[in-house]
């Protein structure tokens, strides 16, 4: 694992938080963690396109479960030095973006960062200090649009 949140919540599932968070009532989320098995899907996909939680929501509480900042990434400006730290197919692949520096660190937004293999890889590809935190997937896709153009189709 890339590295561990420095909070119990790391522990709780991501359902109990949101029901702790007043955004899911018990009932539903058994019902959205029933839909979760049956269609192989997670559960805040589940919960995002059945309407259940918004995206917003959804990532604040798994940028608290993962012991991260959330950000609003639509009111920062991306650091085209920051930026160029990042190969473009690994910033899509991982919906990761490094956006600024600090200092001699960057910081990288990223959309989910439960998924060590993606935290494992921008380490392993950005050559300096990095500090993650979380945004929503909308707001990363749309970062590295702005900060790449639109992706390719393949031919």
């Amino acid at each position: 694992m890339a590295f561990a949140a420095g909070n119990q919540e790391r522990d709780l599932p991501l359902g109990e938080l949101i029901v702790r968070a007043g955004l899911l009532s018990s009932v539903q989320l058994d019902a959205a963690l029933a839909s979760a098995r049956s269609s192989g899907r997670r559960l805040g996909e589940v919960l995002v396109e059945d309407e259940l939680v918004d995206e917003r929501g959804l990532a604040q509480v798994v940028a608290q479960q993962e012991g991260l900042e959330f950000i609003d990434l639509g009111k920062h400006d991306l650091e085209h030095e920051a930026v160029d730290l990042l190969s473009e197919p690994s910033a899509r692949r991982y919906l990761a973006l490094p956006y600024k520096l600090e200092g001699s660190a960057v910081c990288v937004v990223i959309a989910d960062p439960s998924d060590d293999a993606a935290l494992d890889a921008v380490l392993e590809e950005v050559d300096r200090p990095v500090r993650f935190v979380v945004a929503t997937r909308t707001e990363v896709e749309s970062a590295l649009r702005e900060a790449f153009g639109e992706p390719y189709a393949a031919a």
